[in-house]
Order: C-alpha cells, then sequence, then structure tokens
C-alpha cells in the first residue's frame, strides 16, 4: 500500500510538472518551425529530455528498491521502450508485462509496480 501511495505521489507530481511546462510562451515563428525541424529529424528519441528527466526523479523516488543499481540512462530506457510500445498501440497487459521485465534489477517489478510505472508512463509519451 505504500508503493501505491508512493506511484500516486510521484505521478500527481508528474503531472504538476506536465501542467507547468504547457504555458503559453510567444515563441517566434523561427524557434517554431526550427523546433519542428528538430523533432521531425530524430525518430529514435522518443521523449525529450526534460521529460526523461523528470520521468527518472519519479521513479527513483516512487521505487527506490528497482531504481537500485540503475543509472539514470536505463531508467530513461524504461520510459523511451515503453512509449514506443504505447505508440505501436500494444495492449496494455503486453506493455505491462514488458515494464515487469525493463524495470525489474536486483527486486523484481511486482504486477502494481509495473502499472504504476505503465500510468507514469502514458502520461509522459
Amino acid at each position: 500500500m505504500i508503493r501505491t501511495t508512493a506511484a500516486l505521489a510521484a505521478s500527481a507530481t508528474l503531472f504538476a510538472l506536465l501542467l507547468t511546462g504547457c504555458g503559453d510562451d510567444k515563441a517566434t515563428t523561427d524557434a517554431a518551425s526550427s523546433s519542428t525541424t528538430a523533432q521531425s529529424s530524430g525518430d529514435t528519441q522518443v521523449v525529450d529530455n526534460v521529460k526523461a528527466g523528470a520521468f527518472v526523479v519519479s521513479f527513483r523516488g516512487a521505487f527506490p528498491k528497482l531504481a537500485d543499481g540503475k543509472d539514470d540512462a536505463k531508467i530513461s530506457t524504461v520510459l523511451s521502450d515503453t512509449c514506443k510500445d504505447i505508440k505501436a498501440g500494444k495492449p496494455e497487459d503486453d506493455v505491462v508485462k514488458n515494464i515487469t521485465k525493463r524495470a525489474s534489477g536486483k527486486t523484481e517489478a511486482t504486477t502494481e509496480e509495473s502499472k504504476a510505472i505503465y500510468q507514469m508512463a502514458k502520461m509522459m509519451c
């Protein structure tokens, strides 16, 4: 139950971070077109660095045992691979099973933890 509460708290924090990032920036047309070009030129980066960083912080806070022994890049890969699965239209159960494999390390992720990670990742994709 404590993990569920931690996962919900992490999800709420993550959601708040996303909302603050959705402000109205009066950017120039050149800046907007250059960011569109950068986005379309790289399919290798599924999520941006800010979202990946927020996910890593939330993951480490909510699942310290799963994060033990993993560097930030490995945790970020959990997000990007999960986003690929979601965007590919895979069923939620299959994505959750894949998360269990990806997130497990020294400690295996429970189904409850994997579902919480799925919800966090779904908001970030």
